[in-house]
């Protein structure tokens, strides 16, 4: 689907305020509020805008360690590959789970409360499995960027 410039901008807004009221939205993108709604639902239904979220600080929630994890693993069988996928997705604190292309390796976000509460899920629900290889963990120390939202 083809976005035009006006799309673009409300995009951009929502991305940087998805509680923004429909009569503002449409102020700041220089239309008026209904046919700023009919774009705003068409998005919605063609699955362009796929919901609304608010953004959480992490250490709020007594997470104090992030960490990425890459996940080597010796089978592609599609099998293998959808068990793993289903056991790390039922772990909570894997936030974040992405699939290399050509290559045999996962990546992992995995969030805890304690370096302990950190390895104790390494060892339960990664070193557990009989398909990785190996795993390489990456503790992260600061975040330098975290930008929400796509480049528009």
């Amino acid at each position: 689907m083809k976005l035009d410039k006006i799309d673009k901008v409300i995009l951009r807004n929502l991305q940087q305020n998805g509680r923004m009221k429909n009569v503002n939205l449409a102020s700041k993108v220089g239309i008026s509020a209904p046919p700023c709604l009919r774009r705003l639902r068409f998005m919605e239904q063609k699955g362009i805008i796929t919901g609304y979220h608010a953004s959480v600080d992490m250490e709020c929630l007594g997470y104090t360690v992030k960490a990425l994890c890459v996940v080597s693993v010796s089978s592609q069988a599609s099998e293998d590959v959808d068990a793993f996928i289903d056991s790390i997705t039922a772990v909570e604190n894997v936030v974040k789970c992405l699939s290399t292309a050509g290559s045999e390796f996962f990546i992992l976000e995995i969030v805890a409360k304690s370096l302990s509460e950190y390895e104790r899920t390494l060892n339960l629900y990664l070193q557990s499995s009989n398909i990785i290889v190996e795993i390489k963990s990456f503790i992260i120390a600061r975040e330098h960027k975290n930008k929400h939202g796509w480049p528009i």
